[in-house]
């Protein structure tokens, strides 16, 4: 009962439905019992739950939940307005006294505009007095985790489009990412996100922050239960808290789309979430975290990424067609443990494609939304996928012919396959790069050299550096100065 509360009075639509329907309930009893005191003419409950019925119906309808829920405090006004005449009017038909309803009609009317007038009041003092920072266009673009796989491919996406930005990372690979990256829109920022004074330095005068820090993936998450929530739910709340106290407002956070876990059907973003792993359900926690938060100035924007592939500055090779492909050249097998799973896929310069429209898209289109970032022609099975590097990379490094083992006895409950209609309806995206593209990439730097150690070396694998991150997590040193109790 308690949750069920939670879910309704937390949630930034649900909680003003429930409000408008119990204003305008009251409103027409509170007016029914002066009549009755008057002259003792009984009470119609009946009444009370179609007019709130009528008013919510109507406010569905005229967009105040959704397109207009970012909009002025005037057009909200006269939308509810116009929600409350249009349902007295049609009350009419129960032939209930016009004076009755005109009564009700004012009472509901200032119940519901003088809270949002009073919220808006509010937060222009606070803006005034400078509790918030004033936020200007050319202000740079924060992203936290900036010198990861994902991020570094962001970062230079958003200075090709004229954007200042700032990269806040602990930079456990190192700052060599960006040494080609010569460009004085660029600002660095090294430190944890758990240390309150360097996170506020970062977030200073920031106009938005893209949130990509965290452990990612399953065998890197299911190292350490206490270590995965500190880093991506704990890590999580301070950045929302401290994007909000500093008046930001967009925050995009990276999800994924494993949060679907296994499912036998084609989901999307209204799906019901089924995690088969910890780090699933941590992406879930945190995605509640975000999006149960109901400040009106704060708009953020859930991504879930679809099984991200590719070539980056930061490179991985812990992604399974990353994987297959290191595989494929350095060995000359590709080894599939269970080849029918379905997973979408998407190159690491899409995401980063889509991050930055998120960016830039109208905050009536985005905020407080969940996308799944893919594209519906990269659904595939790993045993295809296999299959495609195998045709990509023919020979190994030795002029041996690639082949694929397939191992099917091997249980992998993550099997989904995911629909990307939202995001690109909404916001136009399709993914530029195919998988065959992407693996060429991957190849050709290869060949290249340009990757000098063997893919099983710890820079390139997420979960051989969780494990030297957890043992600077658990030291007496890192619990002295962050706030690592929080995940427990």
């Amino acid at each position: 009962m308690f949750q069920l509360k939670r879910d309704i009075l937390y949630h930034p639509i649900r909680g003003r439905v429930v409000y408008d329907a119990i204003v305008a309930a009251l409103s027409y009893a509170l007016v029914e019992g002066l009549i009755f005191v008057a002259g003792h003419v009984p009470p119609h409950p009946h009444e009370w739950f179609i007019y709130a019925g009528l008013i919510v119906g109507i406010n569905f309808g005229f967009g105040v939940y959704g397109r207009y829920k970012v909009s002025s405090t005037m057009t909200k006004t006269a939308l509810l307005s116009a929600s409350v005449i249009l349902a007295s009017v049609t009350l009419l038909i129960l032939d209930i006294p016009a004076w009755q309803l005109t009564a009700t009609s004012l009472y509901t009317v200032l119940l519901l505009v003088l809270p949002r007038w009073f919220l808006s009041v509010s937060r222009g003092q606070l803006l005034s007095s400078g509790a918030f920072q004033l936020i200007h266009d050319n202000d740079p673009i924060l992203v936290v985790g900036g010198g990861g796989y994902i991020g570094t491919h962001v970062v230079e996406q958003l200075l090709k489009t004229n954007n200042r930005v700032r990269v806040f990372d602990t930079f456990y690979y190192g700052k060599q990412v960006f040494d080609e990256i010569k460009s004085k829109n660029l600002e660095i920022v090294k430190g944890d996100v758990t240390d309150v004074y360097i996170l506020t330095k970062a977030l200073s005068n920031i106009r938005a922050v893209v949130h990509l820090a965290g452990i990612v993936g399953d065998p890197a998450a299911a190292l350490d239960d206490e270590l995965t929530r500190h880093l991506n739910i704990v890590t999580t709340r301070m950045v929302k808290e401290s994007v909000k106290g500093l008046g930001i407002p967009r925050l995009i956070f990276s999800s994924s789309c494993s949060v679907y876990g296994a499912a036998d059907h084609k989901v999307n973003e209204n799906s019901v979430l089924n995690p088969v792993s910890l780090y699933a359900q941590t992406k879930i926690d945190a995605e509640q975290e975000i999006l149960q938060d109901t400040y009106d100035l704060f708009h953020p924007t859930v991504l879930r990424f679809a099984t991200v592939f590719g070539h980056s500055r930061r490179m991985r090779f812990d992604l399974v067609a990353n994987l297959f492909t290191a595989q494929a050249y350095q060995n000359g097998l590709v080894t599939v443990k269970g080849s029918g799973q379905w997973r979408p896929f998407i190159h690491v310069s899409d995401i980063a494609r889509a991050i930055v429209m998120t960016l830039h898209a109208p905050l009536e289109k985005v905020s407080r939304q969940v996308f799944n970032v893919g594209d519906d022609r990269l659904n595939t099975t790993i045993g295809k996928l296999a299959e495609t590097v195998k045709t990509v990379v023919k020979k190994s490094q030795y002029g041996k012919l690639v082949k694929v083992t397939i191992n099917d006895e091997v249980d992998d409950p993550r099997n989904y396959h995911v629909s990307f209609d939202k995001i690109q309806k909404t916001l136009g995206f399709r993914a530029e790069t195919t998988l065959k593209t992407g693996i060429s990439e991957m190849y050709q730097h290869f060949l290249n050299g340009d990757y000098q150690k063997p893919f099983t070396d710890p820079l390139y694998s997420n979960l051989e550096m969780t494990k030297l991150i957890r043992k600077e997590f658990h030291s007496d040193a890192y619990r002295k100065t962050h706030f690592s109790l929080l995940a427990k």
